[in-house]
């Protein structure tokens, strides 16, 4: 009997060894846990870049050019019938097709209803079996869990990293609620040509009237600063998943301006 030809997709290749990168989770869980998500470190491919290494390695037998267009002109074929309401085959990759997010209701107008037009994609058995070649090398975990993204005046979001004095502020970050033996709230000024060194912990100004404590924002009253250039200090012993820490961590923002 013939003997089966052998498709190119199911010729075994050598396996590939990929980083992941685990990091802890912003969204809010149910149960209260902190729970991670991984991603997987990877480099991008172009269809240029696909043409030159087939070039490179004299796999094309027509003219980088001559397949260039022809690229160029099954995409641009392809996104019409996409436009026109079509699901488009993805070579071996998948389909992508009009979809809709979210729920609608009974009386949403069309006008609405397109509103939550997205695009959908199915990947095709081929680009899940593809994930059978890929190993994981190694896994990272970053050690940064507690950090400030930004502050702001309550009254005016707007204006990041600019307060007035006697204003309500709102500090934007992970895992920085308060909490266990050494935590607060402090500024301390550091003028406007500041050399990112923090003052001795003696002049830090504490904040005393905190409103909101959550790991990802805090919200407190700006106490009566003289206008000067800050850094808001946030100190905290809670670990981002909310246990008690033996050592505290410490996060500042960068130069904030207060003015009357």
């Amino acid at each position: 009997m013939p003997r089966k030809k052998q498709s190119i997709l199911s010729i075994e290749e050598h396996k590939t060894p990929v980083d992941v990168v685990v990091r802890d989770s912003n969204l809010p869980s149910p149960d209260g846990k902190v729970h991670q998500y991984g991603s997987i470190v990877h480099s991008k491919a172009t269809v240029r870049s696909i043409l030159a290494e087939m070039e490179r390695n004299s796999q094309a037998f027509v003219s980088k050019e001559t397949m260039f267009y022809i690229a160029e002109e099954l995409s641009r074929r392809m996104m019409e019938k996409f436009k026109r309401g079509y699901s488009v085959e993805l070579l071996d990759f998948g389909t992508i097709f009009p979809t809709i997010k979210g729920s609608i209701s009974e009386t949403d107008t069309p006008g609405k209803i397109k509103k939550q037009f997205d695009v959908g994609f199915t990947p095709s058995d081929n680009a899940r079996d593809a994930l059978k070649n890929l190993t994981v090398r190694k896994v990272r975990r970053p050690q940064v869990q507690h950090c400030i993204y930004y502050i702001e005046n309550m009254f005016k979001p707007e204006e990041k990293n600019l307060l007035q004095s006697a204003c309500m502020a709102r500090i934007i970050g992970k895992a920085i609620k308060l909490g266990g033996e050494k935590s607060g709230i402090y500024a301390a000024a550091v003028g406007e040509n500041w050399n990112g060194k923090l003052p001795v912990r003696e002049n830090w100004i504490k904040m005393t009237h905190i409103t909101q404590n959550k790991p990802s924002a805090l919200e407190f009253y700006v106490e009566d600063l003289s206008p000067d250039f800050y850094v808001f200090v946030v100190e905290t012993s809670l670990s981002a998943g909310g246990k008690e820490l033996k050592n505290s961590v410490i996060m500042q923002t960068g130069a904030v301006l207060v003015k009357e």
